[in-house]
């Protein structure tokens, strides 16, 4: 009777699965930050032409009403956008003699704490012990025009 030759080839079955199962939250970790990075560039590209369009309505009416109507133009684009900016602070400020020039300029900003997706705490052990927490950042767009009438 003879025997079956040993060879020392080793058995490669479910190799791929684990490789896969090792990868796979590397790369939703990267994907999901791929994510947050562009909806955070999306919100601040807003808020620069938001404040583009306050600063420009604010430079092309009179003193006394700039910054009224720098704010609502603001608020109007903002609005005329949609998604969620909750916690949006707006504002327009006429700055004379700006920076000891002797020019006045309007100062048009946007400011607004970024909110991640993912709201809580990322446990990182399986009992949860080890939480990490988003950490948060404000958002801050700002757009200054010379005042020609003013």
């Amino acid at each position: 009777m003879k025997q079956p030759l040993k060879t020392n080839v080793r058995d490669d079955r479910g190799q791929s699965l684990v490789e896969f199962a090792l990868t796979l939250p590397m790369l939703l970790v990267v994907m999901f930050m791929i994510t947050e990075f562009g909806r955070a560039l999306y919100q601040y590209n807003v808020m620069a032409q938001a404040t583009r369009e306050g600063a420009r309505v604010a430079v092309v009416n009179s003193a006394d009403n700039a910054v009224a109507f720098g704010e609502a133009r603001m608020d109007s684009f903002m609005t005329a956008v949609g998604g969620s900016f909750d916690d949006l602070d707006l504002s327009v400020v006429i700055e004379p003699n700006y920076a000891e020039s002797g020019t006045t300029v309007i100062r048009a900003t946007a400011d607004m704490p970024f909110r991640w997706i993912l709201q809580g705490d990322l446990p990182t052990n399986p009992d949860g012990a080890a939480a990490v927490s988003p950490t948060p950042f404000t958002l801050h767009a700002e757009t200054v025009m010379r005042a020609e009438g003013f």
